[in-house]
């Protein structure tokens, strides 16, 4: 698995000076509803063509040298992994993409060790308990993983499993926090909010054990397309 270090990113959104990594495609698992389309690593032409380059290994390095570079982090430095990518699979004997264990947990123990603050999301199926387990070490070991949701339906759900979430909600969104079906708060993304608001100086989505979600205004150049396949969503949900 090859995984591309960004050591400083000058990202203003994530926040200038934090660790940023990119995993390569084959990462992803193809039930990402993303995967063929709206996917948000693609809709922009330097992180698209960044992540092509670490797919094809023309930059980047492997996984130990990840492992490497996390474990000798400073205490409590906050950095994030896969702007783009998710955490692999295998794939068993049922056809059930399943996280690789080998490559969380070493990652897992790569934080834990140097006491750093590292976060990412993923798209794997949580209804499987491989995943489900899988995700919750990792919660449990100082690594956060959130859950990627495209309906809050799906955050009730993960979250009613003790995963932390975020979901992705249409651009027009006014409020700055939403309900739940079953009455949690899901807040717009405050670094989406507020110019001066970073992912750094938030850290919401750093945090295992919080209880509310993160909501995500659609956004970059397939926003209208992200909208318009939420509203898909929806509509499929209220026929079934």
């Amino acid at each position: 698995m090859f995984v591309h270090i960004t050591k400083k990113t000058s990202n203003k959104k994530v926040g200038k000076g934090v660790p940023v990594t990119t995993t390569e495609q084959s990462s992803c698992p193809t039930t990402c509803p993303h995967i063929n389309g709206n996917c948000y690593a693609k809709s922009g032409f330097h992180l698209a063509q960044h992540w092509k380059k670490v797919s094809s290994r023309e930059r980047g390095g492997t996984w130990d040298e990840l492992c490497s570079f996390v474990s000798n982090l400073k205490p409590d430095t906050f950095w994030r992994h896969n702007q783009a990518g998710d955490l692999g699979y295998t794939t068993d004997e049922q056809g059930r993409e399943l996280i690789r264990l080998d490559l969380l947990k070493s990652l897992v123990d790569a934080n834990k060790a140097s006491q750093a603050k590292g976060y990412t999301y993923t798209h794997h199926k949580l209804d499987y308990l491989h995943n489900l387990e899988a995700v919750k070490y990792a919660n449990n070991n100082g690594f956060t993983v959130n859950a990627s949701c495209e309906t809050l339906e799906q955050v009730d759900d993960a979250m009613s499993k003790g995963i932390p979430a975020v979901c992705i909600v249409d651009s027009n969104t006014k409020s700055k926090s939403i309900k739940t079906p079953q009455g949690r708060v899901a807040v717009v993304c405050p670094a989406q909010q507020h110019e001066h608001v970073t992912c750094d100086t938030c850290r919401l989505c750093s945090m295992p054990k919080r209880s509310m979600a993160v909501a995500f205004l659609a956004h970059g150049n397939r926003k209208n397309s992200l909208n318009s396949n939420l509203s898909t969503i929806a509509q499929n949900k209220e026929v079934a």
